[in-house]
């Protein structure tokens, strides 16, 4: 590895004008300290982190962008969009989680926050920490179920406005000009209660939906329990009603919504000119009642109706179901609670399930936010009937690995924590040695693999990796996963359960051409166990979605699917995207398909050298970064030594890497932190290391002169904000000038 000059260049000591961000590698935040003068050190080789020590205590799936957090228990989404990012909501689940434990079922009574994420993607989220409703409204009982909206007012700031459950018994509302911090109490009580003049016969009057229309006016639902003339059919609680120019008051009366089956959960939208209601529905068989002309829905089913005059009860028009409970979906069922929204030209369901309390092996019912792309048709405003998944939304639009990207932008986590000194650009932290984090759809070229549909080979089989979360066990055992070959040959593999989490069989299968069963179980002992097949890795290399549960606490122990089950020739007995177990009449076989493209970037051009990674640090040990797994194919690494401040430091020893890339940073030990991350390619990585730039105006080292003049003036943070330059983000102009100004000087 070549020696070069240590400094950082100018590009990431200005909010890395040269790769276009304008998020600063080595700054705190800008409002609270100021920068300090950083050299970027390149690394020294260092001892690789071997593949055991990479913690498997990723509770999220890392096939999976659902559900968004893979660290905390979220549910009752709700969102808001905020200059290009989409700010997501929603009931601490995590509070009650922490007060009662995992195995204690979740009844809510602890929980008096909500907690916030963001997203440009999609699919990588920041977590910004928690709203502490109770500190700043101390009279509630508790804060479940926000909506919030937003709205530019005289002041010429955007004002955010969230309302919620005040348990059961009304709604609050909270206020900010920033939907991260700076939330306040404007009322000192609550906005609507059972005694709020005009509100009558609203046995439970939360669960509120907020819309703002395209005149700028504000609108409110809410209502659950049965009114005192109400039935089953028609509970007779939901309401509406027109908010002041203030948010905080009313400007109509409080107006029924002809809702049947209502039992909670109301949610507004507004979709040019209708008014867009959706609710759950009651968990009862709703067939047998129901004369709208549309089906029914199932029982804790998200119900919308629509008008365009929504204080004229007769005027709304029952639509249906648009998103089944999630037990209709392969997720346990559990109550529903959605949110629909648009964002950058896609519409989105986002919703709560209990994947991640599966994924710990816990048996507390502690739900976590998903969210699916869904089908609106604006022009009819009719909304497809759709559910969520475990896959979840695609990335709408990759991340740019060549602009500096926060670290705690990621999608999937295990033994990560953060810090939230800076709770709009937190900081990512090693709990234990082995961490890791991810960040899903890095595009370092046009990925060719996405835009065509894959042909699948059929290929040989030579290890079956199945991929399990164990729900139960009675004791420590040994399960043993038995496939067998299309000629009839048991293929065993075993582990050793010591309690629930996650584990891996591999069965050597030595090349087969198909399978006549695609594997059953033993438990030593006949020890009672229940654990779900996640999915099963071909090869080492390929993967296939299962999702099953297997048990044998029934009378027969479960096994996978296998040639008896009645398969038609060519059809798929499991399958994902570019991958398929099909069965071929034939042969009389199980046999595995799979194409090039279920390899990322398999087919995509290569980055041009050099290339280098820099990243910001703090800590002592080794960051390694790896394709498309915990354990995917290295694509560079780290090594420092920076125990008491971040340090920027850079390798420009990089793999060659094309297409779009799930990119994995491994932490080699407790205690490293991470602030953020960024390539240079061509012409940046040259500047990394120190030459001269392009124009020949100005070198790193007269990029340090300026910075320390500048901090002396005092002036560098004004730079940061915007004061020296129109967008922000100092350019090559800027600094010239600057460098001219001071040789004058």
């Amino acid at each position: 590895m070549k020696r070069q000059s240590s400094r950082l260049v100018a590009c990431l000591l200005s909010s890395a004008m040269c790769l276009g961000s304008t998020v600063p590698l080595l700054t705190a935040n800008a409002d609270t300290a100021p920068l300090t003068v950083t050299e970027a050190v390149e690394t020294s080789g260092g001892i690789a982190i071997s593949a055991d020590r990479i913690s498997t205590n990723n509770y999220k799936d890392t096939r999976y962008n659902n559900p968004v957090s893979s660290d905390f228990f979220c549910a009752d989404p709700t969102a808001v969009e905020y200059n290009g990012r989409l700010y997501l909501f929603g009931t601490n689940d995590h509070e009650q989680f922490e007060a009662a434990g995992p195995d204690v079922d979740n009844t809510y009574e602890k929980i008096k926050s909500m907690l916030v994420f963001s997203t440009d993607d999609m699919v990588n989220w920041v977590y910004h920490g928690e709203i502490n409703i109770g500190q700043i409204a101390p009279w509630i009982v508790n804060s479940w179920a926000p909506t919030v909206v937003s709205r530019v007012e005289d002041d010429g700031l955007t004002h955010f406005y969230m309302y919620f459950s005040n348990n059961g018994l009304g709604v609050g509302v909270i206020t900010s000009t920033d939907p991260v911090t700076g939330w306040t109490d404007p009322l000192g009580h609550p906005l609507i209660s059972s005694s709020t003049p005009g509100l009558t016969d609203c046995p439970n009057p939360f669960d509120p939906g907020a819309v703002i229309d395209d005149n700028g006016v504000g609108w409110l639902s809410f209502g659950a329990g049965k009114a005192a003339g109400g039935s089953d059919f028609m509970p007779g609680s939901a309401r509406i009603v027109r908010l002041g120019e203030d948010m905080l008051s009313f400007d109509s009366d409080f107006v029924k919504i002809p809702a049947a089956y209502n039992f909670e959960a109301s949610e507004l939208n507004y979709i040019g000119g209708t008014y867009v209601y959706t609710y759950c529905s009651d968990w009862s068989d709703h067939s047998e009642n129901w004369p709208y002309d549309c089906d029914a829905p199932g029982g804790c089913g998200m119900v919308y109706m629509t008008t365009k005059t929504p204080l004229d009860p007769d005027s709304w028009e029952m639509r249906g179901e648009c998103f089944v409970n999630p037990g209709v979906s392969g997720f346990d069922y559990s109550n529903n609670h959605t949110h629909m929204h648009k964002f950058k030209d896609k519409w989105y369901m986002f919703y709560h399930t209990l994947s991640l309390k599966r994924g710990m092996g816990i048996t507390g019912s502690y739900r976590s936010m998903g969210v699916d792309e869904i089908e609106v048709d604006e022009q009819n405003v009719t909304i497809a009937r759709s559910g969520g998944t475990k896959k979840g939304a695609s990335a709408n639009g990759n991340v740019d690995p060549f602009k500096v990207n926060l670290a705690s932008e990621l999608c999937g986590t295990a033994d990560i924590t953060y810090d939230l000194t800076d709770r709009h650009a937190p900081d990512v932290q090693s709990a234990e040695e082995g961490a890791w984090f991810s960040v899903r759809s890095a595009e370092f070229t046009p990925d060719a693999g996405s835009t065509w549909a894959a042909e699948l080979s059929r290929m040989n089989i030579s290890t079956l990796r199945y991929n399990i979360t164990v729900l139960s066990v009675g004791k420590d055992t040994t399960v043993t996963m038995y496939p067998a070959t299309n000629s009839g040959k048991d293929c065993p593999g075993t582990a050793e359960i010591t309690g629930t989490g996650k584990y891996s069989i591999t069965c050597d299968l030595g090349g087969a051409k198909g399978l006549m069963n695609m594997g059953y179980f033993r438990a030593a002992d006949d020890t009672a166990i229940t654990f779900v097949i996640d999915s099963i890795t071909v090869n080492d290399k390929y993967s296939v979605d299962i999702t099953a549960e297997l048990t044998n606490t029934r009378e027969w122990a479960d096994g996978l699917r296998n040639i008896w089950n009645g398969f038609s020739d060519g059809d798929n007995v499991y399958a994902d995207e570019y991958t398929a177990f099909r069965y071929v009449g034939a042969d009389d076989a199980i046999e595995f398909f799979a194409s090039d493209a279920a390899v990322p970037g398999g087919s995509a051009a290569l980055v041009g050298s050099p290339l280098t990674f820099l990243a910001s640090v703090k800590g002592k040990g080794r960051i390694e970064v790896h394709l498309d797994s915990p354990t995917g194919d290295l694509l560079t690494s780290l090594d420092f030594d920076s125990p008491n401040a971040y340090t920027a430091v850079y390798n420009d020893e990089v793999a060659a890497v094309g297409g779009v890339r799930d990119l994995y940073f491994v932490f080699s030990d407790a205690g490293i932190s991470m602030r953020s991350w960024t390539f240079a390619a061509g012409e940046a990585s040259e500047k990394v290391r120190g030459d001269v730039n392009a124009d020949g105006s100005f070198t790193v080292s007269d990029i340090v002169m300026m910075q320390k003049y500048l901090l002396r003036a005092g002036t560098l943070k004004a730079a940061q904000n915007g004061d020296l330059c129109e967008d922000g983000v100092l350019n090559v102009l800027d600094l010239t000038v600057m460098k001219r100004e001071l040789l004058n000087a």
